[in-house]
């Protein structure tokens, strides 16, 4: 038999005492920072997409110039996550955030500078509106690369292993609620302002009240806050692997030899491949090949983001449920990804057979509901394999998610093109089913540090 953990056996002793202490709250308002941040860069990330409705076909930007300006965003995005792990497992939660945001938020606050690039050179270089939009959003995209690790590596430091999936499912949670809201706000501020440009100014004012409040008052660790009491901490610690001091060199054999973290990476990738379709290309395919009306396309295309802010909530707090339920942490991950996946290939398989607008918008909302029951878990898991490490194995996941999402972009739209149709939602479904199996290579009990040499 192991060996108990130290801090599992002084929270029994303190739970065995006349009057045990009552452990602090101060990890839910961790949780609660980290869920407003996640909102805000939704907010900033989808923001964008609508203000540049607005300035566009000012800028005489054609459609081909706006694509590559997204990309942009998904390149750096994807390029940078490793490297915004390591330093985030090196650095810490509360700088790294803190540098993120403040870099997101500014680089927002400039956008309307674009609308100086049409009359006169900047430092003398004749740079055009296109350029610099370009230059701006993947600049943006290195910033934001790195604030779901950072936020993984907290949770590890932060919550309890059976209360990590609820954490993680409410921050991805609120991020959606973020996307969702995004164009009402930028709407909304602008008709009130009637300026696009500081409607953006004012939106970018999130991010650096939220670093104002955050920076001062968050620490790392537990042990480093003040109001943390001795029974939280230690409802924190307890059931995790042992900890050495300090930052530590990042375990790269352990971590590549890790069938948990490949399993990890390849499930969020294959996932990313179909879900992206949602997000990027679904809009244009009601419009071009089911041939709705306006209406009719905004509210198919709405409902699979309202459902994935239940789905991601309700994934991870089921992860956490089985978990309590079994003391099976293994299986507490895995189950509802797996089933997720499984059945969000069915449902979007069906909607190739599917000519009813409400019965399409359900099948689809169904699918990513079900593709959400993931999200949660996966980053649970990162956060349990990881540990102190979290932030390079959520780094990773992300990165590979992105990439596979990019390559199922660039697939669905030539198919699309080509016109078929029906063989981008076969590949979709195909993808989620690989999804699906990957999961069963996730050990949520064999973190990196417990395999270092």
């Amino acid at each position: 038999m192991g060996q108990q953990d130290p801090a599992d056996v002084r929270f029994q002793e303190m739970q065995q005492t006349s009057a045990p202490p009552t452990p602090t709250r101060v990890r839910y308002w961790v949780l609660a920072a980290a869920c407003i941040l996640a909102l805000i860069a939704y907010i900033h990330r989808v923001g964008f997409a609508t203000a540049g409705t607005y300035f566009k076909e000012d800028l005489g930007l054609t459609d081909s110039d706006w694509g590559d300006v997204m990309a942009a965003f998904l390149i750096a995005y994807g390029a940078f996550e490793v490297p915004w792990g390591l330093l985030g497992d090196w650095l810490g939660a509360r700088s790294l955030l803190t540098i993120m945001a403040l870099g997101w938020s500014i680089l927002t606050a400039a956008i309307p500078l674009v609308a100086f690039q049409q009359s006169r050179p900047v430092l003398g270089l004749a740079l055009t509106p296109f350029w610099f939009l370009l230059t701006l959003r993947f600049l943006f995209g290195v910033f934001q690369a790195g604030i779901f690790p950072a936020i993984s590596r907290m949770m590890a430091d932060w919550m309890p292993i059976e209360e990590r999936g609820t954490s993680q499912g409410l921050v991805w949670t609120l991020s959606r609620v973020g996307g969702a809201v995004a164009p009402f706000v930028i709407g909304g501020v602008t008709a009130f302002l009637h300026s696009w440009q500081w409607c953006l100014v004012v939106v970018s004012g999130l991010g650096l009240v939220w670093c104002a409040i955050f920076y001062p008052w968050f620490r790392n660790k537990p042990a480093e806050m003040r109001q943390v009491n001795d029974a939280e901490r230690l409802l924190i610690e307890r059931g995790r692997a042992p900890q050495q001091a300090g930052h530590g060199d990042v375990p790269w054999k352990a971590l590549f030899t890790s069938l948990s973290v490949w399993s990890l990476c390849l499930l969020y990738g294959f996932g990313g491949f179909s879900a992206t379709f949602f997000i990027t290309l679904l809009p244009r395919y009601l419009r071009d090949h089911r041939h709705l009306s306006e209406m009719q396309a905004q509210w198919v295309s709405g409902m699979p983001l309202a459902c994935g802010i239940i789905a991601c909530l309700g994934g991870g707090a089921l992860s956490d449920w089985i978990i309590r339920r079994t003391g099976n942490r293994t299986w507490g991950r895995r189950l509802s990804g797996m089933v997720g996946h499984v059945c969000a290939g069915l449902f979007l398989l069906e909607t190739i057979w599917v000519h009813n607008v409400w019965a399409l918008g359900f099948f689809f909302a169904a699918t990513f509901f079900c593709n959400d029951l993931g999200m949660g878990p996966a980053w649970a898991a990162c956060a349990d394999i990881g540990e102190r490490y979290a932030g390079t194995v959520g780094g990773a996941m992300n990165m590979v998610g992105n990439l596979m999402a990019a390559a199922g972009s660039l697939m669905a739209g030539r198919l699309f093109h080509a016109g078929h149709t029906r063989l981008v939602f076969v590949i979709f479904a195909c993808s989620f089913w690989v999804a699906s199996v990957c999961w069963m290579g996730v050990d949520a009990t064999k973190s990196l540090s417990s395999r270092r040499p």
